[in-house]
């Protein structure tokens, strides 16, 4: 069995090892927003946008699939906010691709930009080549999003290390099922 069949099947019996008899073995969908909590407030559930027992089911199974640590986000924009505002300040320098999901692009004008945030831009299938001295962040988003151009994420991780950069990649499109860039880009600093 292949390393993917193996993380695909312990992800499909993960649930199934921790429920008791006569518990469903797909974990429902919970839609609440808040939880009761007695007389103990610091339950493992408060609030819904903090967490939830469906976004935890998700997380672990998705972190088995990436053979790595996982968090949920309400959005993609939401993880990708969270990315771009964790790692950037004012006089960095960042390259997004230019083909690649456009709210990116428009965050990036109306948000990175008035906090003094460099933003250039670049195809995806450019970035591989592009010289990435200066760079704090090299986002790259392969296959892109609609055009599926690709980026050989090795190349950009390997000429991003050498200028000092840090590489983060948006993998909505292949999933840990199609391409595994945590794997690539183990000899970030990232990683």
């Amino acid at each position: 069995m292949s390393s993917i069949d193996e993380r695909v099947a312990r992800a499909l019996h993960h649930s199934s090892q921790s429920t008791a008899f006569g518990d469903a073995f797909v974990p429902p969908i919970v839609n609440t927003s808040v939880y009761r909590l007695a007389a103990d407030p610091s339950g493992p559930y408060q609030y819904a946008r903090w967490g939830n027992p469906t976004w935890s089911a998700l997380e672990d199974a998705l972190s088995i699939l990436e053979d790595a640590e996982t968090v949920t986000f309400p959005s993609g924009m939401a993880a990708i906010a969270a990315v771009l505002y964790g790692v950037l300040k004012s006089g960095d320098r960042v390259l997004l691709p230019s083909d690649g999901y456009y709210t990116v692009r428009v965050f990036a004008e109306k948000y990175l930009l008035p906090m003094g945030v460099v933003v250039d831009t670049c195809e995806t299938a450019k970035v591989a080549a592009r010289a990435l001295d200066g760079y704090r962040l090299v986002w790259i988003e392969t296959p892109s999003n609609p055009g599926l151009d690709l980026a050989d994420i090795g190349a950009v991780v390997r000429n991003a290390k050498a200028a000092g950069a840090i590489v983060a990649v948006d993998n909505t499109t292949m999933t840990p099922l199609g391409q595994r860039p945590l794997d690539l880009l183990s000899d970030s600093p990232t990683r």
